[in-house]
């Protein structure tokens, strides 16, 4: 987990004599690095959660601190410190004033204190604690893969996470190039600023942890709430857009499971999700709307399952196959049949019998839903009985077609 502004802040305002100024319901955010700045014109190269300190060089320039603060707040900076003294006697009020109307936090620092020293402090602090959530996100990526971790860890979290809740593992998997790949880990320090720890902020308050693992970035939220879900969700399609939108990205949500000796169940779940996913190529799947591809694509052998499809509906794939899926029509067909139903939907023998399970058997709505007259759809399904073998009757005979068809479904 990432250090936070106010982390930060309550450690460290005596020894730098920091005064905040404004936007202090900012201060629940993340801080990725610190940078001296005294110009507008850099901002447009950070990534967004830095932090940022000034000594007022340009404080003969109107207007040129309000301009630098729009700029950081536009490019989701975290806040930004002013050593005042020297170049500026006081932040002007109407500086001031913006940032606490916009959240955005702003301190002073006076001039006697050596702004070297703190940025030098601050990057030591933001090393350290990015080499604590190594450490730590290496025995959560344990306890993903079902591997046992020290009994000590859990005491060491028991404080943060309730540890007998629930967790809900969010799985993403980006196809990068190296370049993109900068973009997307900036990203991901925005999507811990979804979260809070402040009890009485707006942001979300639950446990969580973030972590890489074999290219796929997971985050783990404990005791979300499931009417939570569907924000969370949408934060995350926000903050990831630009990779969601050309299909570089996807994402699979997990069901809650209970205790966190079960994240590697919570994992494998939202795994199914994320397969589901990247097969079928949409952007987001939840395990919990996966129906019976849940079952699915839980299978570890994908070759099998479309084995078992492909022998199932070879006799109609064959007969398409030499009639070019309804090209020419059957003696009982008309030329006007086919030319409606080819090109409107394609509907060879196996389309009509997927038509003719998912319409309960009914000839009306089977001819409705393949642009196909009733006749020809019941002198087709008469001839699929021959070529299958099945009365195509009742739901044990129409089932393993019906799990055949969604195993096609599957993209495998």
């Amino acid at each position: 987990m990432a250090i936070r502004f106010w982390e930060i802040f309550e450690e460290t305002r005596g020894q730098y004599q920091l005064r905040l100024l404004a936007g202090k319901n900012g201060m629940d955010s993340v801080v990725s690095w610190v940078h001296m700045v005294e110009d507008e014109t850099i901002i447009s190269r950070f990534g967004g959660t830095e932090l940022a300190v000034t000594t007022g060089m340009k404080a003969g320039t109107e207007g040129w601190l309000l301009r630098l603060v729009t700029a950081m707040k536009k490019a989701g900076c975290t806040g930004i410190i002013v050593n005042t003294g020297r170049y500026l006697a006081a932040v002007p009020r109407q500086v001031v004033a913006w940032c606490e109307q916009h959240d955005f936090p702003l301190l002073e620092m006076p001039w006697e204190i050596s702004v070297t020293r703190l940025i030098q402090d601050y990057c030591m602090r933001i090393m350290q604690q990015t080499h604590r959530e190594e450490q730590t996100g290496a025995l959560f990526a344990r306890l993903l893969l079902g591997k046992e971790v020290p009994e000590d860890f859990f005491e060491e979290i028991g404080s943060r996470f309730h540890l007998e809740g629930t967790f809900r593992v969010f799985c993403m998997k980006p196809v990068l190039t190296p370049e993109e790949s900068v973009l997307f880990r900036q990203a991901v320090l925005r999507l811990e600023n979804v979260f809070g720890l402040w009890k009485n902020g707006s942001k979300i308050r639950f446990p969580y942890f973030l972590l890489e693992l074999n290219e796929v970035w997971i985050l783990s939220v404990n005791d979300l709430p499931e009417q939570d879900v569907a924000e969370l969700t949408r934060q995350i399609e926000s903050l990831f857009d630009d990779f969601f939108a050309d299909g570089r990205l996807h994402l699979g949500i997990g069901p809650a499971c209970q205790d966190i000796r079960n994240l590697k169940l919570a994992l494998s779940r939202a795994r199914t999700a994320l397969k589901m996913a990247c097969h079928m190529d949409r952007k987001i799947v939840d395990f919990n709307q996966m129906g019976f591809f849940g079952i699915l694509f839980s299978s570890s052998d994908p070759e099998l399952l479309k084995s078992y499809a492909d022998s199932l509906l070879a006799p109609l794939d064959a007969y398409d196959s030499r009639h070019g899926a309804s090209a020419q029509p059957d003696s009982a067909e008309s030329a006007e049949d086919l030319s409606t139903s080819s090109l409107r939907c394609g509907s060879g023998y196996a389309a009509t019998l997927r038509a003719y399970i998912e319409n309960d058997r009914s000839l009306v709505k089977t001819a409705a839903a393949t642009f196909t007259h009733r006749n020809t759809v019941n002198y087709r399904i008469q001839n699929m009985k021959r070529l299958l073998g099945s009365e195509l009757r009742t739901p044990a005979e129409l089932f393993p077609y019906q799990i055949a068809f969604r195993i096609r479904d599957m993209g495998l």
